[in-house]
């Protein structure tokens, strides 16, 4: 509205100036002629009394130009600029320059609405992007809901066992707890057992002697024989898991 107003003033100022223009007195323009001489072209002289002057010979006259009349240009003599023609030229002066004003108003709308336009498809783009991270949020609430709720269920399980153990080892020794379902699977456990309380106690064996507590020959001495006894463990293992179908240990 504010291009159309600009406009609608323009036109009435143009046509303020048509009507001073119309009211003022025409303009006439003369022409101005150059007069010569009637009695011949100027610079030239006829001779008086029928005179010549004696010629022994051919003579030869210098040659003149003749002049030749200047005329100025424009309109006639008593032409006048009519009011229809400066109408005529107001309303094209007019006209040309609504339409140049008019040409730039609508670029400068054009390329404002361009330029509102890419950021109408910026901010489409974000809302989108917006609206899968909302989704991709609430679909990782919903499984972490789950999960917390299994684990829930899970911490209540576990609650009640450890409950239950600890109300049971007062009165049941470990060994009654872990009963092999078969005698080859009770020798492969003591056997392992065995085993590794053997390790352990070359582990400590280290340990004293590394603090001085027994001497180098007492280390070797019993080291010698526990790890003769911790092979012979390691091979009958062997072959009850073997037996058992197990697969190998070490």
């Amino acid at each position: 509205m504010f291009i159309f107003t600009r406009l609608l003033l323009e036109i009435s100022e143009h046509r303020i100036l048509g009507n001073l223009c119309q009211i003022t007195i025409p303009v006439r323009y003369t022409m101005r002629w150059d007069v010569y001489p009637k009695n011949g072209y100027p610079g030239f002289s006829y001779p008086q009394g029928g005179q010549y002057p004696p010629t022994s010979g051919p003579q030869i006259f210098p040659q003149q130009q003749q002049p030749v009349p200047q005329v100025n240009s424009g309109p006639p003599r008593d032409g006048t600029i009519g009011e229809d023609t400066i109408r005529a030229s107001l309303i094209s002066a007019v006209n040309d320059k609504l339409r140049w004003r008019m040409k730039e108003e609508m670029d400068r709308a054009q390329a404002e609405l361009n330029a509102l336009k890419r950021t109408e498809e910026d901010l489409k783009k974000g809302h989108q992007k917006l609206e899968e991270m909302v989704t991709r949020l609430d679909q990782e609430v919903t499984e972490v809901d789950k999960n917390i709720e299994t684990l829930r269920k899970k911490d209540e399980e576990l609650g009640a066992v450890v409950e239950k153990m600890e109300s049971q080892s007062e009165y049941r020794d470990i060994d009654e707890v872990i009963v092999p379902t078969a005698p080859l699977y009770k020798q492969i456990l003591n056997l392992y057992a065995e085993e590794n309380a053997i390790e352990d106690t070359i582990f400590y064996l280290g340990e004293a002697l590394r603090r001085g507590v027994i001497d180098l020959d007492v280390f070797l001495k019993h080291v010698r024989l526990l790890s003769r006894k911790q092979f012979q463990l390691r091979a009958l293992m062997q072959k009850a898991r073997k037996t058992a179908g197990l697969s190998d240990l070490y």
